[in-house]
Protein backbone atom coordinates (compact mmCIF):
# COMPACT_ATOMS: atom_id res chain seq x y z
CA UNK A 1 0.00 0.00 0.00
CA UNK A 2 2.95 2.35 0.46
CA UNK A 3 2.84 3.37 -3.22
CA UNK A 4 -0.68 4.82 -2.88
CA UNK A 5 -1.59 8.34 -1.81
CA UNK A 6 -4.79 9.51 -0.13
CA UNK A 7 -5.97 13.11 0.19
CA UNK A 8 -8.08 13.74 3.30
CA UNK A 9 -10.34 16.82 3.22
CA UNK A 10 -11.63 17.46 6.75
CA UNK A 11 -12.33 20.88 8.26
CA UNK A 12 -11.72 19.85 11.88
CA UNK A 13 -7.98 20.06 12.53
CA UNK A 14 -8.22 17.58 15.40
CA UNK A 15 -10.14 15.01 13.36
CA UNK A 16 -7.88 15.60 10.36
CA UNK A 17 -4.85 14.82 12.52
CA UNK A 18 -6.45 11.68 13.97
CA UNK A 19 -7.71 10.31 10.63
CA UNK A 20 -4.48 11.08 8.80
CA UNK A 21 -2.56 9.12 11.43
CA UNK A 22 -4.98 6.23 10.92
CA UNK A 23 -4.31 6.37 7.17
CA UNK A 24 -0.54 6.40 7.70
CA UNK A 25 -0.79 3.30 9.89
CA UNK A 26 -2.18 1.37 6.92
CA UNK A 27 0.90 2.14 4.82
CA UNK A 28 -0.73 4.78 2.60
CA UNK A 29 0.69 8.27 2.16
CA UNK A 30 -1.70 10.87 3.64
CA UNK A 31 -2.12 14.47 2.47
CA UNK A 32 -4.48 16.79 4.35
CA UNK A 33 -6.62 19.81 3.39
CA UNK A 34 -8.90 21.68 5.80
CA UNK A 35 -11.27 23.01 3.13
CA UNK A 36 -12.35 22.16 -0.40
CA UNK A 37 -10.41 24.97 -2.06
CA UNK A 38 -7.14 23.70 -0.57
CA UNK A 39 -8.06 20.14 -1.48
CA UNK A 40 -8.72 21.05 -5.12
CA UNK A 41 -5.35 22.81 -5.25
CA UNK A 42 -3.59 19.68 -4.00
CA UNK A 43 -5.40 17.60 -6.63
CA UNK A 44 -3.91 19.78 -9.35
CA UNK A 45 -0.38 19.20 -8.09
CA UNK A 46 -0.25 15.68 -6.63
CA UNK A 47 -0.96 12.23 -8.12
CA UNK A 48 -3.67 10.60 -6.00
CA UNK A 49 -5.40 7.23 -5.79
CA UNK A 50 -8.06 8.18 -3.24
CA UNK A 51 -9.81 11.26 -1.87
CA UNK A 52 -11.61 10.99 1.48
CA UNK A 53 -13.76 14.06 2.05
CA UNK A 54 -16.30 15.28 4.53
CA UNK A 55 -19.59 16.01 2.79
CA UNK A 56 -20.03 19.37 4.50
CA UNK A 57 -17.06 21.74 4.35
CA UNK A 58 -16.84 25.43 5.29
CA UNK A 59 -16.52 26.46 1.64
CA UNK A 60 -18.95 23.85 0.28
CA UNK A 61 -22.21 23.73 2.23
CA UNK A 62 -24.61 23.28 -0.68
CA UNK A 63 -24.14 19.52 -1.07
CA UNK A 64 -21.91 19.81 -4.15
CA UNK A 65 -18.64 18.71 -2.50
CA UNK A 66 -18.40 15.33 -4.23
CA UNK A 67 -19.40 16.73 -7.62
CA UNK A 68 -16.60 19.31 -7.43
CA UNK A 69 -14.06 16.66 -6.44
CA UNK A 70 -15.20 14.35 -9.23
CA UNK A 71 -14.95 17.15 -11.79
CA UNK A 72 -11.40 17.94 -10.66
CA UNK A 73 -10.33 14.28 -10.49
CA UNK A 74 -12.43 12.12 -12.87
CA UNK A 75 -10.45 8.91 -12.32
CA UNK A 76 -9.70 9.08 -8.58
CA UNK A 77 -11.65 6.94 -6.11
CA UNK A 78 -13.77 9.03 -3.73
CA UNK A 79 -14.92 8.13 -0.22
CA UNK A 80 -17.41 10.44 1.50
CA UNK A 81 -17.40 11.01 5.26
CA UNK A 82 -20.79 11.45 6.93
CA UNK A 83 -21.88 12.03 10.50
CA UNK A 84 -23.32 8.49 10.60
CA UNK A 85 -26.81 7.78 11.84
CA UNK A 86 -27.64 4.13 11.11
CA UNK A 87 -30.99 3.81 9.36
CA UNK A 88 -31.18 7.53 8.77
CA UNK A 89 -27.88 7.51 6.89
CA UNK A 90 -29.61 6.99 3.50
CA UNK A 91 -30.38 10.71 3.36
CA UNK A 92 -30.83 12.91 0.32
CA UNK A 93 -27.31 14.23 0.86
CA UNK A 94 -25.81 10.74 0.67
CA UNK A 95 -27.91 9.84 -2.34
CA UNK A 96 -26.59 12.96 -4.05
CA UNK A 97 -23.01 12.05 -3.04
CA UNK A 98 -23.44 8.65 -4.66
CA UNK A 99 -24.98 10.15 -7.80
CA UNK A 100 -22.13 12.67 -7.97
CA UNK A 101 -19.49 9.94 -7.96
CA UNK A 102 -18.63 8.82 -4.41
CA UNK A 103 -17.84 5.09 -4.37
CA UNK A 104 -17.46 4.62 -0.62
CA UNK A 105 -18.88 5.95 2.63
CA UNK A 106 -17.23 6.29 6.03
CA UNK A 107 -19.70 7.02 8.82
CA UNK A 108 -18.31 8.78 11.88
CA UNK A 109 -17.08 7.59 14.23
CA UNK A 110 -15.20 4.87 12.33
CA UNK A 111 -12.53 2.53 13.62
CA UNK A 112 -9.04 1.77 12.36
CA UNK A 113 -10.39 -1.60 11.19
CA UNK A 114 -13.17 0.04 9.17
CA UNK A 115 -10.70 2.40 7.50
CA UNK A 116 -8.26 -0.46 6.88
CA UNK A 117 -11.03 -2.44 5.17
CA UNK A 118 -11.82 0.49 2.87
CA UNK A 119 -8.19 1.11 1.92
CA UNK A 120 -7.62 -2.61 1.37
CA UNK A 121 -10.61 -2.74 -0.97
CA UNK A 122 -9.38 0.31 -2.90
CA UNK A 123 -5.89 -1.22 -3.15
CA UNK A 124 -7.31 -4.49 -4.44
CA UNK A 125 -9.30 -2.68 -7.11
CA UNK A 126 -6.29 -0.65 -8.17
CA UNK A 127 -4.17 -3.79 -8.48
CA UNK A 128 -6.77 -5.95 -10.22
CA UNK A 129 -8.57 -3.30 -12.23
CA UNK A 130 -11.89 -4.88 -11.27
CA UNK A 131 -14.60 -4.50 -8.63
CA UNK A 132 -16.26 -7.40 -6.81
CA UNK A 133 -20.03 -7.09 -6.23
CA UNK A 134 -20.70 -6.35 -2.55
CA UNK A 135 -23.34 -8.41 -0.72
CA UNK A 136 -24.73 -7.77 2.78
CA UNK A 137 -25.95 -10.90 4.60
CA UNK A 138 -28.35 -10.37 7.52
CA UNK A 139 -28.98 -13.65 9.32
CA UNK A 140 -29.31 -14.36 13.08
CA UNK A 141 -27.78 -17.83 12.77
CA UNK A 142 -23.98 -17.65 12.90
CA UNK A 143 -23.74 -21.00 11.12
CA UNK A 144 -25.95 -19.91 8.24
CA UNK A 145 -24.15 -16.56 8.00
CA UNK A 146 -20.87 -18.44 7.58
CA UNK A 147 -22.35 -20.76 4.94
CA UNK A 148 -23.67 -17.78 2.97
CA UNK A 149 -20.39 -15.89 3.31
CA UNK A 150 -18.29 -18.84 2.18
CA UNK A 151 -20.54 -19.65 -0.78
CA UNK A 152 -20.63 -16.08 -2.02
CA UNK A 153 -16.90 -15.49 -1.60
CA UNK A 154 -16.15 -18.64 -3.59
CA UNK A 155 -17.94 -16.93 -6.49
CA UNK A 156 -15.91 -13.72 -6.10
CA UNK A 157 -18.38 -11.63 -4.14
CA UNK A 158 -17.30 -9.21 -1.43
CA UNK A 159 -19.37 -10.07 1.68
CA UNK A 160 -20.33 -8.25 4.87
CA UNK A 161 -22.38 -10.06 7.53
CA UNK A 162 -24.55 -9.04 10.47
CA UNK A 163 -26.96 -10.77 12.84
CA UNK A 164 -29.46 -7.88 12.58
CA UNK A 165 -30.05 -4.88 10.35
CA UNK A 166 -28.88 -2.47 13.03
CA UNK A 167 -25.65 -4.44 13.53
CA UNK A 168 -25.05 -4.55 9.78
CA UNK A 169 -25.63 -0.82 9.31
CA UNK A 170 -22.91 -0.09 11.85
CA UNK A 171 -20.32 -1.66 9.55
CA UNK A 172 -21.75 -1.60 6.04
CA UNK A 173 -20.81 0.89 3.35
CA UNK A 174 -24.22 1.82 1.96
CA UNK A 175 -22.72 3.53 -1.09
CA UNK A 176 -20.81 0.40 -2.11
CA UNK A 177 -23.56 -2.20 -1.95
CA UNK A 178 -25.09 -4.38 -4.65
CA UNK A 179 -27.31 -6.88 -2.83
CA UNK A 180 -28.83 -7.69 0.56
CA UNK A 181 -29.58 -11.26 1.60
CA UNK A 182 -31.87 -11.05 4.62
CA UNK A 183 -33.75 -13.43 6.88
CA UNK A 184 -37.44 -12.50 7.05
CA UNK A 185 -40.28 -13.71 9.25
CA UNK A 186 -43.20 -14.86 7.10
CA UNK A 187 -45.39 -15.87 10.03
CA UNK A 188 -46.50 -12.23 10.29
CA UNK A 189 -46.29 -8.93 8.42
CA UNK A 190 -42.93 -8.13 10.03
CA UNK A 191 -41.04 -9.57 7.08
CA UNK A 192 -42.77 -7.28 4.61
CA UNK A 193 -42.11 -4.26 6.83
CA UNK A 194 -38.41 -5.11 7.06
CA UNK A 195 -38.15 -5.42 3.28
CA UNK A 196 -40.07 -2.17 2.77
CA UNK A 197 -37.64 -0.38 5.10
CA UNK A 198 -34.65 -1.86 3.25
CA UNK A 199 -36.06 -0.89 -0.13
CA UNK A 200 -36.32 2.72 1.06
CA UNK A 201 -32.80 2.65 2.56
CA UNK A 202 -31.13 0.85 -0.37
CA UNK A 203 -32.64 2.04 -3.68
CA UNK A 204 -31.26 0.13 -6.63
CA UNK A 205 -29.86 -2.64 -4.43
CA UNK A 206 -31.03 -6.24 -4.88
CA UNK A 207 -32.99 -7.71 -1.95
CA UNK A 208 -33.07 -11.49 -1.55
CA UNK A 209 -35.59 -12.49 1.14
CA UNK A 210 -34.75 -15.80 2.86
CA UNK A 211 -37.18 -17.70 5.06
CA UNK A 212 -38.80 -20.97 6.03
CA UNK A 213 -41.74 -20.43 3.71
CA UNK A 214 -44.21 -22.62 5.58
CA UNK A 215 -47.41 -24.05 4.17
CA UNK A 216 -50.06 -22.18 6.17
CA UNK A 217 -52.22 -19.63 4.39
CA UNK A 218 -50.92 -16.92 6.76
CA UNK A 219 -47.33 -17.74 5.81
CA UNK A 220 -48.13 -17.79 2.09
CA UNK A 221 -49.86 -14.39 2.25
CA UNK A 222 -46.99 -12.92 4.27
CA UNK A 223 -44.48 -14.33 1.75
CA UNK A 224 -46.40 -12.65 -1.08
CA UNK A 225 -46.48 -9.35 0.85
CA UNK A 226 -42.71 -9.58 1.26
CA UNK A 227 -42.31 -9.69 -2.52
CA UNK A 228 -44.81 -6.87 -2.99
CA UNK A 229 -42.90 -4.79 -0.43
CA UNK A 230 -39.84 -4.75 -2.67
CA UNK A 231 -37.92 -8.03 -2.46
CA UNK A 232 -36.47 -8.96 -5.84
CA UNK A 233 -36.09 -12.68 -5.11
CA UNK A 234 -37.68 -15.01 -2.54
CA UNK A 235 -35.40 -17.86 -1.46
CA UNK A 236 -36.84 -20.61 0.73
CA UNK A 237 -34.75 -22.64 3.17
CA UNK A 238 -33.01 -24.96 2.84
CA UNK A 239 -30.98 -23.79 -0.14
CA UNK A 240 -27.64 -24.68 -1.69
CA UNK A 241 -24.76 -22.21 -2.15
CA UNK A 242 -25.39 -22.39 -5.89
CA UNK A 243 -29.05 -21.41 -5.38
CA UNK A 244 -27.97 -18.49 -3.19
CA UNK A 245 -25.46 -17.22 -5.76
CA UNK A 246 -28.02 -17.57 -8.56
CA UNK A 247 -30.62 -15.68 -6.49
CA UNK A 248 -28.18 -12.84 -5.78
CA UNK A 249 -27.19 -12.53 -9.44
CA UNK A 250 -30.80 -12.61 -10.62
CA UNK A 251 -31.76 -10.10 -7.94
CA UNK A 252 -29.04 -7.69 -9.05
CA UNK A 253 -30.32 -7.77 -12.62
CA UNK A 254 -33.93 -7.23 -11.53
CA UNK A 255 -33.05 -4.45 -9.08
CA UNK A 256 -30.95 -2.60 -11.62
CA UNK A 257 -33.71 -2.81 -14.23
CA UNK A 258 -36.35 -1.57 -11.76
CA UNK A 259 -34.12 1.29 -10.60
CA UNK A 260 -33.43 2.45 -14.16
CA UNK A 261 -37.13 2.24 -15.04
CA UNK A 262 -38.04 4.31 -11.96
CA UNK A 263 -35.42 6.89 -12.88
CA UNK A 264 -36.75 7.04 -16.45
CA UNK A 265 -40.30 7.63 -15.25
CA UNK A 266 -39.26 10.39 -12.87
CA UNK A 267 -37.16 12.16 -15.50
Amino acid sequence: MSNYTCLLIEDSMIQARVISQMILRTGWVALVALDLRSGLAIMEEEPLELVISDLMLPDSTDGSTIAKIREAAPHVTIAAISAGGGRNSASALLERAKADGAEFLLQKPFSQERLQALLSEVSERLQSGTRRPHVLVIEPSRTLRKICETGLKEHDFRVTCGATLDEALDQIDILDLDAVVTQVDVTSDDGAELVRMMREAFPGVAIVAVSDKGESEIAKRAWLKTLEAGADVALAKPFTPEELVSSVRNGMVLAASAFLEAARRSA
